[in-house]
């Protein structure tokens, strides 16, 4: 195959160049497959190489939580430094044990946190995100879930804790941002509650009796990560909408050329690719980073 087939319609059959064709799509499928999988090596070689970087304040939070409860006529939370201690201690923890969940695989739970720290309550609740680039993507996430926003408007809670923390996850540099709430008010009045993605949690009040715990006494952050070099969600966005450039300028030689040749005709293969196209700058114009539990 000419090299200029790859590029230009068939002089011959008028058959559209290589890099429009499903087979090219097919190439470009391939190359993105490719290019996830050599972020995955990367990360396993050379951790810290691949992240996000964020510029997430905890103050920031803190303001943007208390305006959409103002919102809503609700009284602000207020910043708690024991809840900001839990906070910290539970995403240090995630960085210790290289996890992402709620729940830690040695078993520890969110109220071991809370109460670790110190803090007895009779509500408490935790959001938890991601590699977000802003604190304003952080909370625009989490008021756009249920479960999440249920507890930034929940009447009960008092106080708030904020931790943003960065460190390696899995082997990429990652900013962890954790969210507690909690309230004091008619402290054992009833069981004790803890609201976790939406799943409400009856506390023991034996649990209660627990001193504090050492991984939040004694807890360490991380020392300060390097800038890393490569953002893969950046990278993907910047490889993809350059495929799309690349196959938006065929389609327009491939239009000219036959044009000009006189053999040119609509067909539903340019609307497949203009659908296509649609469909994948759409994924890529809404593709985030960052998640949420």
């Amino acid at each position: 195959m000419a090299l200029s087939h790859w590029f230009l319609p068939n002089k011959h059959t008028h058959q559209k160049a290589t890099l429009i064709s499903w087979e090219g799509l097919l190439i470009y499928v391939l190359l993105f497959i490719l290019l996830q999988v050599s972020f995955s090596v990367i990360n396993f070689l050379k951790p810290g190489v691949l992240g996000v970087t964020s510029t997430i304040d905890y103050k920031k939070i803190v303001e943007l939580t208390n305006i959409e409860r103002q919102k809503l006529g609700l009284q602000p939370v207020v910043e708690n430094s024991t809840l900001n201690k839990a906070a910290a201690a539970k995403a240090a923890n995630m960085l210790e044990e290289n996890y992402w969940a709620h729940f830690a695989p040695s078993g520890k739970t969110p109220w071991d946190f809370i109460l670790g720290s110190g803090y007895r309550f009779q509500f408490a609740g935790e959001n938890l995100a991601k590699n977000f680039y802003s604190s304003e993507d952080v909370v625009t996430a989490w008021m756009n879930s249920p479960t999440h926003k249920e507890n930034i408007i929940n009447s009960k809670y008092q106080d708030i804790g904020i931790a943003v923390v960065e460190g390696a996850l899995n082997g990429q540099k990652t900013t962890l941002v954790v969210q507690m709430f909690g309230s004091t008010s008619g402290f054992l009045a009833q069981s004790p509650e803890v609201n976790i993605n939406g799943q409400k949690t009856i506390i023991p009040k034996n649990e209660y009796e627990k001193e504090t715990l050492p991984q939040v006494a004694g807890f360490k952050l991380p020392s300060a990560t390097p800038k890393p070099l490569i953002d893969p969600y950046l990278a993907t966005k910047v490889v993809g909408f350059s495929v799309m450039m690349l196959m938006v300028t065929l389609l327009v030689v491939d239009f000219i050329i036959l044009r000009r040749r006189g053999v040119f005709r609509l067909s539903s293969h340019y609307v497949a690719h203009f659908g296509f196209l649609t469909a994948s700058a759409i994924t890529l114009l809404l593709r985030t980073p960052g998640s949420i539990l």
